[in-house]
C-alpha cells in the first residue's frame, strides 16, 4: 500500500529528539510530561499511556497537576478529581487519591480547602482513606508540611461522624487496615468527638474493644439505632472467637456479615460458603469460582450449584452488577484452566458452570453501551496470537476477537480488518457470531512483520471515515513506509474528522507509537479489566 508524498517512516525517526529505538529496530514516541491531568487520574500516568503495570506515585508523576495549582486552578483540579472518582471514570482508585493528598499539601489555602471539603466524596472506602493519608505522608518531605493540621484533623473526624451509623459498623470490622494505617491511629490522630451515640459506641469498640462498649453501654437503656449497632458489632465479636459452624453460618445470614469478618478457619468449612455465597456479588462470585469448586462448596445437583448457574445467567442480575463482556470471560477462561495464576489452588472444571458462564458471556453485550462512533478495528496477524496478554490469562487470539465482538455487537458503524506486512483484509464478523467463530476468522497465517499504520492507510484509500481506529497487536511495530501518526494526520485530512488511534500491545510492556502532543492517539501496554475503562474515556473524549 502505498502512501502520498514525502513521508516519514517506522524505521526512521519522526523526531529525533522526542524518539527512541524500540527492541523490534524501528522508532518509537518517549513518554513526556505533556498529557493531561484527566489521563493521570483515569490511569496514573501523564503520558498517552496505559500501562498495566502499576508504578509508584511521587512527585514526578504530578507536573501537571502542580502546575495548574501554581496557575491558579487549584479549585478546578479539585473538582476533576471528585468527577472522575463519582462517576467511577479512574480504572485505578490510587492516581485520583494521590492527586488529592497531593491538593490537600499545596500551600495554596484555596486548594487546601477544597481538598479537604471533597474527602468524604473522594475517599468513601476506608481503604481509600488509608491510603490518602498514606500519600499525605509520603508527600510531607518534598512539599515540605506536616500532616495532622487542623484541618486533616477536622476532615478525618467529619468522614467518621457523617456516616450512616450502620455503614460505619460494618466500614470498620470489613476494612480494618490499610497502607500501615489503622481505624485506631485515625480515630486518635484526628481527636475525634462522636457527633452522636451510636457514632461514639462505634468509636469506643475501635479505640477501645469489645469489653469496654459492654461496660458502658450494656445496662443502659439505648436509642433503636444504638441498639442495632451494639447488636450488629455484638455479632462480628461472636464471629470472631467463635469454633461452631452451626453459629457462624446464622450470624451470617442473620446479620449479612461479609467474608473480610470472619476468620480464616471459618472459610474452610462449605456450609459457612454456602452461606456468604446467597448475598455475595457476581463480581466476587466470579473471582472465587474456582476455590468454592475446589472445597467442593458448589456440589452439582444441589439447590445451591443450581441457584448459582441460574444467577449468573440472569439478563437483571447481571445488568445490576454491570458486568462486562470482558470480565466474565476473563473469569471462564481462568475457571477451565483448573488453576488459579498464583498459589496451589487447583479444581476439576464443571461443565455445568462453563455452560453457565458462557451464556453469561453473551448476555453481557447488553451491559455495554454504544458510543455512537465510527469505528475501524486491525487485528495485526504478523506473528502467531497464542501468547498469553499481559494482565490477563487470555491469549492474544481472544482478546482480540472478544474486543471486535463488542464493537460489531456495540456500534452501528464498524469495520473489522486483518492486516500483516503490506496487507490489509476485511473480516466478516458479524453480531451472530461465536467467540469461537471469530477467534477462527482472526487467526491467519503469519508473516514476518507489524505495520499498524495498514489500518488507517486502508481506511484512507477505501475512503471509510472513522472517527476511532483500534489496533491490536501482540508485536513491537516497525515495519512500513508511513509512521501511524502521519498515517492519521493523512486520514483526518482526507475525511475531514478529528479521528482517534488506539494502540493496544497485548503482550506488550511498551509501545511508544503515539504522538504525545496529539490527544487523539493512546497506547495500552498489556490488556486488563482497567484497559475497558480506558478506551471508553478515550473514546468518549474524556480523557
Amino acid at each position: 500500500m502505498e502512501a502520498a508524498g514525502c513521508m516519514v517512516t517506522q524505521v526512521q525517526s519522526f523526531n529525533a529528539e522526542q524518539q527512541a529505538h524500540n527492541p523490534a529496530g524501528g522508532h518509537s514516541w518517549e513518554v513526556t510530561d505533556m498529557t493531561r491531568l484527566r489521563r493521570f487520574l483515569c490511569f496514573g500516568s501523564e503520558a498517552g499511556t496505559y500501562s498495566i503495570k502499576d508504578h509508584q506515585l511521587g512527585m514526578e508523576n504530578a507536573t501537571v497537576l502542580m502546575r495548574l495549582i501554581e496557575e491558579g486552578r487549584g479549585c478546578e483540579v479539585v473538582q476533576e478529581i471528585k468527577k472522575f472518582s463519582l462517576d467511577c471514570r479512574a480504572s485505578k482508585t490510587n492516581p485520583a487519591l494521590f492527586a488529592l493528598a497531593v491538593c490537600s499539601q499545596h500551600c495554596d489555602v484555596k486548594t487546601k480547602q477544597a481538598a479537604f471539603k471533597a474527602l468524604k466524596d473522594i475517599c468513601r472506602l476506608p481503604t481509600h482513606l488509608f491510603t490518602f493519608v498514606q500519600f499525605k505522608k509520603d508527600l510531607k518531605e518534598g512539599m515540605k508540611c506536616g500532616i495532622w493540621g487542623r484541618a486533616l484533623r477536622k476532615a478525618v473526624a467529619d468522614w467518621y461522624n457523617e456516616k450512616d451509623a450502620m455503614s460505619l459498623a460494618l466500614a470498620v470490622t470489613k476494612y480494618k487496615q490499610r497502607a500501615g494505617w489503622s481505624h485506631q491511629d485515625l480515630l486518635r490522630l484526628s481527636h475525634m468527638k462522636p457527633a452522636n451515640e451510636a457514632i461514639a459506641v462505634i468509636s469506643k469498640y475501635v479505640t477501645k474493644g469489645w469489653k469496654e462498649v459492654q461496660k458502658s453501654y450494656g445496662d443502659k437503656e439505648n436509642t433503636e439505632e444504638t441498639t442495632k449497632v451494639l447488636q450488629y458489632l455484638e455479632a462480628v465479636e461472636k464471629a470472631k472467637h467463635s469454633e461452631d459452624e452451626l453459629e457462624i453460618v446464622h450470624l451470617i445470614e442473620e446479620h449479612r456479615l461479609e467474608r473480610e469478618q470472619l476468620l480464616t478457619n471459618h472459610l474452610k468449612s462449605k456450609e459457612v460458603w454456602k452461606a456468604l455465597l446467597k448475598e455475595m456479588p457476581v463480581a466476587e462470585v466470579l473471582r472465587n469460582m474456582g476455590k468454592m469448586t475446589a472445597d467442593k462448596v458448589l456440589e452439582p445437583g444441589s439447590s445451591d450449584f443450581a441457584a448459582l448457574c441460574e444467577r449468573l445467567q440472569n439478563d437483571s442480575v447481571l445488568k445490576k452488577a454491570k458486568i462486562h463482556p470482558f470480565h466474565i470471560l476473563v473469569a471462564s477462561q481462568t475457571y477451565k484452566k483448573g488453576h488459579g495464576n498464583r498459589g496451589k489452588l487447583k479444581w476439576e472444571p464443571d461443565e455445568s458452570i462453563i455452560q453457565a458462564l458462557d451464556k453469561a458471556f453473551y448476555k453481557c453485550f447488553l451491559n455495554v453501551e454504544a458510543t455512537g462512533k465510527r469505528f475501524v478495528v486491525g487485528v495485526d496477524v504478523s506473528a502467531p496470537m497464542n501468547t498469553t496478554g499481559l494482565g490477563s490469562p487470555i491469549n492474544a487470539a481472544t482478546i482480540a476477537a472478544a474486543m471486535s465482538m463488542v464493537v460489531v455487537r456495540t456500534e452501528v458503524d464498524s469495520q473489522i480488518l486483518v492486516f500483516s506486512e503490506g496487507a490489509v483484509s476485511p473480516c466478516p464478523v458479524t453480531a451472530d457470531m461465536s467467540l469461537m467463530e471469530v477467534t477462527e476468522k482472526l487467526v491467519k497465517i503469519p508473516s514476518l512483520s507489524t505495520d499498524c499504520a495498514l489500518p488507517v492507510l486502508w481506511a484512507t484509500e477505501k475512503g471509510k471515515v472513522a472517527d476511532v481506529f483500534i489496533v491490536l497487536t501482540n508485536n513491537d511495530t516497525w515495519f512500513g513506509n508511513v509512521h501511524p501518526v502521519e498515517a492519521l494526520k493523512l486520514h483526518r485530512q482526507k475525511m475531514g474528522v478529528f479521528s482517534k488511534l488506539i494502540v493496544c500491545g497485548l503482550t506488550s510492556n511498551s509501545l511508544g507509537v503515539a504522538d504525545p502532543d496529539d490527544r487523539g492517539m493512546l497506547e495500552v501496554c498489556g490488556f486488563d479489566s482497567g484497559a475497558l475503562e480506558v478506551l471508553n474515556n478515550f473514546v468518549l473524549d474524556l480523557i
